[in-house]
């Protein structure tokens, strides 16, 4: 489980998320792949608002490009929150999304 990603990049955090997300897709157990789940939306909400914000200003195709890799990280974790049964979490995944796209 991730604790606290803070001192992480953000690249390493969506890349944190990422690893979570692919392995609560392979679970078995559902318990599990929420727990995975949890841990990518730890590694995603480490993004501290500065950063998002630093990012969503930028215009260069690298920052733009993480920004919208972030969004669907927040979008496929939404999706397989709502396959899994845990919808109160789904609409504000979904939303973040939003905020990074």
């Amino acid at each position: 489980m991730v604790s606290s990603p803070g001192s992480l990049s953000v690249q390493q955090k969506l890349a944190l998320a990422s690893l979570c997300l692919e392995k609560a897709r392979g679970a078995k157990d559902s318990e599990l792949a929420l727990q995975l789940c949890d841990g990518a939306e730890a590694a995603l909400s480490g993004i501290k608002s500065s950063q998002r914000k630093a990012l969503m200003a930028s215009k260069e195709d690298e920052d733009q490009a993480l920004s919208e890799r972030i969004a669907t990280s927040y979008i496929n974790l939404g999706t397989l929150q709502s396959s899994l049964g845990s919808s109160d979490k789904t609409q504000a995944n979904f939303k973040k999304a939003v905020q990074w796209g």
